[in-house]
């Protein structure tokens, strides 16, 4: 898991670069948290509780003590392409600063137009950048235009390694479960060959959990709990505060 989760192959790698880049700027100036997650399918669940329970599961946000402004201010966009579906999903202690009347500007402004278009990169960069915009006001901090500030030492100064590099410290268990999604990409893929599908997003796909080692979507399984402390599953804040908000809608 990382930052940019685009199980439905449909963010061109440059769109994924930028927004990448603005997600790693909001992380490194405020501690908030912004993950994206694109599904071929929500399988007939609601998309509020789908990007609800990401949210729980993988502990996005920071973790924090109480007083602590960053605390739970997560984010989670979530696009499904075949529902025709996406949700802005914001965080307990991102909905202090991020309202759901403001959620559904981004989606009915930025995003929507994007998607009918059949440009799904580009709208959610536009929404994850408004997204940063609000965490710049809230936090004081100026924003660079997306570009990665993160220490030439440090792989979160690659953005193009944002997809994997939440993948350390899950043992065996995370590699099994790396290994069958590869699997699953080449067989929908004809075999590896002709480079990144672009379309046709219908599918299984399979989203790792903390519990239960990981849930198949297409098939069920969801782990269960909420997030709480200690450190995020995959590397994400440990948050998870998350209650419902935000906006959602169609296209």
């Amino acid at each position: 898991m990382g930052y940019v989760n685009d199980f439905a192959n449909v963010i061109p790698p440059a769109d994924e670069t930028a927004i990448g880049q603005v997600i790693e700027e909001v992380r490194q100036k405020s501690g908030g948290e912004i993950v994206v997650v694109t599904l071929p399918s929500l399988d007939g669940r609601p998309a509020s509780e789908v990007a609800r329970e990401l949210g729980r599961e993988w502990q996005i946000g920071k973790a924090g003590q109480p007083g602590d402004r960053a605390r739970n201010t997560g984010a989670v966009v979530l696009v499904s392409m075949n529902d025709r579906k996406w949700r802005v999903e914001t965080g307990i202690g991102t909905n202090t600063f991020i309202t759901a009347a403001e959620t559904g500007r981004i989606g009915r402004d930025l995003l929507v137009p994007q998607l009918a278009a059949g440009n799904p990169g580009r709208g959610i960069l536009l929404a994850v950048s408004a997204l940063a915009d609000e965490y710049a006001r809230n936090f004081g901090f100026e924003r660079t235009g997306g570009t990665a500030v993160a220490p030439q030492n440090d792989p979160r100064a690659d953005p193009g390694a944002q997809r994997g590099r939440r993948g350390g410290g899950g043992g065996n268990g995370f590699f099994i479960i790396l290994v069958i999604i590869v699997i699953i990409l080449m067989m929908r893929g004809g075999g590896g060959g002709g480079g990144r599908r672009r379309r046709g997003y219908g599918g299984p796909v399979i989203i790792p959990f903390p519990i239960g080692g990981g849930g198949g979507w297409g098939g069920g399984g969801w782990g269960g709990g909420g997030g709480g402390g200690g450190g995020g599953f995959g590397g994400f804040g440990g948050g998870g505060g998350f209650g419902g908000g935000g906006s959602g809608g169609d296209w």
